[in-house]
């Protein structure tokens, strides 16, 4: 991702242009990178959420299996 960045920018900034005409292409492309990096922010906190309610319910349902059995539940659940 860095590289196509990279990329789109000095593909602007040598392109023959005039200054107003590079400066909005440049703020298009700052825009389009912000958007993208946003989603994929959102989509990692999602997945990470999802592992925790994963994780939450396996341990609900160990503990619920422990205590069916009548052993003990280990004080760090």
């Amino acid at each position: 991702m860095v590289g196509v960045a990279a990329g789109a920018i000095l593909g602007i900034l040598y392109a023959p242009d005039k200054g107003s005409v590079t400066r909005r292409k440049l703020s298009r492309t700052g825009d389009d990178l912000r958007d993208r990096f946003n989603c994929l922010k959102d989509a990692i906190s999602d997945k990470i959420d999802s592992i925790k309610d994963d994780v939450d319910e396996i341990k609900y349902n160990a503990t619920e299996a422990v205590q069916s059995e009548g052993t003990a539940v280990p004080s760090s659940w």
